[in-house]
């Protein structure tokens, strides 16, 4: 592999430095056709997408369209619907606009999901607005909803409904029912919702589904006459990307394999020093780490994938990504782009525009098809980009077509009134399983954390997490695997102040895992804290796998366990949740089961579904799902 590595660049970079020195000016004619040639095509495609429009102010569009987003994923949705939409414009925050401006137009959103079942809060004004409005909106007014959640919590898609029942009071007509994309889908996170949805809106509207994405923004980049970068330049460059994402870099300063060797899960503790004053946290927040692509993967990608460029080809960016100046290629593949992340039909529908045959294209364009490599290849953007090779996009505008890599965000297990200077994870490294070879996959970012080892450096940045109690409070902690990793942080937060003479309320913690000998994670940490503080702490297990045909899960223990209803029911204590997305329902279902304590009849049912909802809606009961 070094071997090709060295000859490969060698034959390419001495064919040009040799252009440069025997003949320099075809070597600088090269470089600006080449440059030109990247110019010229992003152009052509520019000019596509302008006259897919038929006006070009905002003004002239009939339909409008506009977003809540938390995380920036309705926010993404919406825009690219409004490039895909020939009557619209452009996406705009409800923030940004008045509901005046709805008043007699079509108005498309995009709503997700904040906290539990909250409007997220840039939509929170203009849902406030609608709820005062006293007047009706004109006749012609008319809206469509797409709404993002999780089915796993329990308010799922409240935000867009409330909005959805605020417009209806007001009037308005629904041109197509409310989509529901559900990020608990296994299989399809958001897509076979979204899907759906399209398929209705568009015809609603007047329009034919579009067959493709034809608005791209290029990144603005040239081809730089430098023949490599140097390391210590690329460390550089990149450090402004992470810099313009808020993230810092912070040491590894333990590692610890939790579960026995040889096991097939894989639980990892990870010690990160952050400093008291560089990267501050507070009880219940989460590490967000932005993974990076595995560098070897990276350069045998791009190997594969072009002839014109690798991993060491220099490239000039304009205020891309945070940064403006020289960077490699490979860099930029290794650090930002998730071109080994599972691509979504959106990505096929913008390389479609560079397919010339038109069945390749239809293929491309058929969502079953990218369903079906998902699920037999697990395929990544990179694999499609080299299955759909005669599709070829110039390299600015691949680099926008791609998304960044998304941080991961991870619960903290430390205290900050314990640890203010180093924070602990607790991570489950995930594996995929393609069903048609049977072959295994990596996550990107559990197959970076896999390989850290002692003295490694990660970019990340605190994510705020569930509001912590106060020692006063009374506290039943439900984790399941790695899940457990906030209850051992509100458990050693309330160990800590106990020691230094704080009083502090009864704390249960329900922990569930498959295997016990192998899977009981802080197990002596833990029996050691209920023996040392057993008037406070109680610690209930469940391990479903020990017992052949006899299941117990942690949701079995809630049902009938007395401290449920003293805590949650009469002392009106807080409940945290953390684990897998099929741990919620049936949870609620056993809190319902306990409160009811035994009683049948509909009235006891009733009053014990109230009371498990009021916990929701009071912010007594808090949850992380994933």
């Amino acid at each position: 592999r070094l071997r090709r590595d060295v000859t490969s660049f060698l034959h390419r970079e001495g064919r040009f430095l040799n252009l440069e020195k025997n003949h320099p000016q075809i070597a600088e004619e090269l470089h600006q056709q080449m440059n030109l040639d990247v110019k010229h095509r992003m152009e052509q495609m520019q000019k596509r997408a302008a006259d897919y429009k038929s006006f070009s102010s905002q003004d002239e569009a009939t339909v409008k369209v506009l977003f809540a987003s938390e995380s920036g994923t309705a926010e993404g949705l919406a825009r690219e619907f409004a490039d895909a939409c020939q009557l619209s414009y452009g996406a705009d925050a409800m923030a940004d606009a008045n509901v005046e401006e709805i008043d007699g137009t079509t108005t498309i959103f995009f709503v997700s999901t904040a906290g539990q079942g909250s409007m997220p809060r840039n939509g929170t004004t203009f849902l406030k607005q609608l709820n005062a409005r006293k007047e009706s909106f004109a006749e012609s007014t008319s809206f469509s909803i797409m709404g993002l959640g999780d089915s796993s919590y329990y308010f799922f898609l409240k935000a867009a409904k409330d909005l959805e029942n605020a417009m209806l009071k007001l009037g308005a007509k629904c041109i197509y029912p409310l989509g529901e994309g559900d990020d608990s889908c296994a299989e399809e996170g958001l897509a076979e919702g979204l899907h759906k949805w399209q398929q209705g809106i568009f015809p609603a509207l007047g329009l034919e589904m579009p067959e493709e994405v034809p608005h791209i923004m290029p990144v603005d980049l040239l081809f730089s006459k430098r023949v490599v970068l140097s390391e210590f330049e690329n460390i550089h460059s990149i450090q402004k990307y992470y810099a313009s994402i808020g993230t810092k870099e912070v040491r590894i300063s333990y590692v610890e394999h939790l579960s026995e060797e040889g096991h097939n899960r894989d639980f990892i503790s990870f010690t990160l020093q952050t400093g008291s004053k560089e990267l501050t946290y507070e009880l219940g927040d989460s590490l967000e780490i932005f993974p990076k692509n595995d560098e070897a993967d990276v350069s045998n990608f791009l190997h594969e994938y072009s002839m014109d460029w690798d991993e060491r080809t220099v490239i000039k960016l304009s205020h891309a990504f945070g940064m403006h100046g020289e960077i490699s290629i490979g860099t930029i593949f290794t650090n930002v782009l998730d071109i080994f992340g599972k691509p979504n039909i959106s990505f096929l529908q913008k390389l479609a525009t560079f397919e010339a045959d038109a069945g390749k294209r239809k293929v491309m364009l058929d969502p079953a098809n990218l369903r079906q490599l998902c699920l037999d290849r697990c395929v990544t953007y990179a694999d499609l980009l080299l299955l759909y090779n005669s599709a070829r996009p110039p390299l600015a505008a691949l680099l926008t077509m791609i998304p960044t890599i998304k941080g991961r965000a991870y619960s903290i297990t430390t205290a900050p009134s314990a640890s203010p200077d180093s924070v602990e994870l607790c991570v489950l490294i995930n594996i995929y399983w393609c069903k048609g070879d049977g072959s295994m996959r990596y996550g990107t970012a559990s197959n970076m954390l896999r390989k850290l080892k002692v003295g490694d450096t990660v970019f990340c940045r605190m994510k705020p997490g569930m509001e912590p109690p106060k020692h006063d409070q009374s506290v039943i902690c439900v984790g399941i695997g790695s899940g457990v990793a906030p209850s051992i942080a509100l458990i050693r937060d309330r160990v800590f102040a106990n020691t230094n003479g704080v009083a502090v309320s009864p704390l249960s913690l329900y922990f569930g895992n498959r295997f016990e000998a192998r899977e009981f994670l802080y197990k002596s940490e833990l029996e050691q804290i209920a023996t040392d503080h057993g008037d406070w702490f109680t610690l209930h297990t469940a391990f479903s796998r020990d017992v052949i045909g006899k299941k117990i899960y942690v949701q079995d223990l809630v049902a009938v366990n007395d401290d449920i209803r003293e805590n949650l029911l009469e002392k009106r204590g807080l409940l945290y949740v953390c684990g897998n997305r099929n741990l919620p329902e049936p949870l609620c279902n056993s809190i319902i089961e306990n409160f009811a304590n035994g009683k049948t009849d509909e009235n006891s049912r009733a009053e014990a579904i109230l009371a498990m909802e009021e916990m929701f809606i009071c912010g007594r009961a808090q949850q992380e799902v994933w």
